[in-house]
């Protein structure tokens, strides 16, 4: 398939996901979305929520921010590309990462204008591109560290509904899995067609695990949202596995690093770990030592 430019195909439009009360960012191709807002005990004013149309809302505690994907991939009547990201960590459209930088960066002094600039230039000029984040590089294969952090069982269960479901999908898992390569955060931005062809492979998987996983004991706590972490590796397969590229021989891949606007962890943290971030990448020296001094805990978008 080819893509034709992105001039020609309707406006793009990137949902950001918030889940509580905090400023919005705003701009012609950002759109705010509240997940879990069916479960939730407040609206968010101005804000558009993932519990209308054909929604998973309730799905959110479990499958995090792929409410919000979900949402739009069923209810989004633009034939443009879609994207999504959160509140807190937002794809470096602008290219303002320095490129040895860790692929998810903290980052001080954010300006939100700045930011929905930088977007709008990126759409004004780019190609129908995916936009995937910059992938990180973990200590051992992504089989072992999910093992090793989530509870092996879900792992397994998913690699059986793959084999029985999409068989073709396996290799490409395989060889993710196998490899050390993370795409974090379930953050994308799709050609309309490639959202088209990934939406149904990856909800087809994470209920047909569900089901295998029905009769077991619930997760306690952060491992309730193991639907999210396995969809970062279900990226991760679709678009470092090659099965994106063998269904879309022209696509184009860019990878952009992850802006953090999220400031209460470098500013909580203390001089050794804030040389550790440093050091890795995960923020510059400046913004640290901005940040530190200031202690200043509280994310501005």
């Amino acid at each position: 398939m080819t893509f034709p430019p992105l001039q020609s195909l309707p406006d793009a439009r990137v949902y950001v996901a918030y889940h509580d009360a905090r400023p919005v960012l705003e701009g012609r191709h950002l759109v705010p979305i509240q997940v879990g807002r069916a479960l939730s005990g407040m609206l968010l004013p101005g804000v558009l929520g993932d519990d209308t149309g054909d929604s998973i809302s309730r799905l959110n505690p479990a499958y995090c921010e792929l409410t919000a994907h979900y949402w739009a991939w069923r209810n989004d009547p633009s034939g443009g590309p879609i994207g999504l990201m959160h509140y807190r960590r937002l794809f470096d459209l602008g290219c303002r990462l320095p490129a040895r930088s860790h692929p998810e960066r903290h980052v001080a002094g954010f300006d939100a204008r700045i930011y929905a600039a930088d977007v709008a230039r990126h759409f004004a000029t780019a190609g129908a591109e995916l936009v995937v984040p910059r992938p990180i590089r973990l200590r051992r294969s992504l089989a072992r560290q999910y093992e090793r952090c989530h509870r092996p069982d879900e792992l397994r269960a998913m690699r059986d509904a793959v084999a029985d479901r999409h068989p073709d999908f396996r290799p490409a898992l395989d060889r993710a899995l196998q490899g050390n390569r993370l795409l974090l955060g379930n953050m994308f931005i799709m050609p309309r067609p490639v959202l088209d062809h990934y939406s149904p492979l990856l909800f087809d998987i994470l209920r047909a695990t569900g089901d295998r996983l029905a009769g077991r004991d619930r997760p306690p706590g952060y491992q309730a949202r193991y639907p999210g972490f396995l969809a970062e590796r279900i990226l991760t397969a679709y678009v470092l596995g090659g099965y994106a590229r063998a269904a879309f021989p022209d696509l184009r891949v860019q990878h952009r690093g992850i802006l953090n606007i999220d400031t209460t962890v470098p500013t909580g943290a203390g001089w050794l770990r804030l040389a550790r971030l440093c050091l890795e990448g995960r923020i510059g020296i400046r913004d640290a030592l901005r940040l530190k001094s200031s202690g200043r805990g509280a994310d501005r978008p």
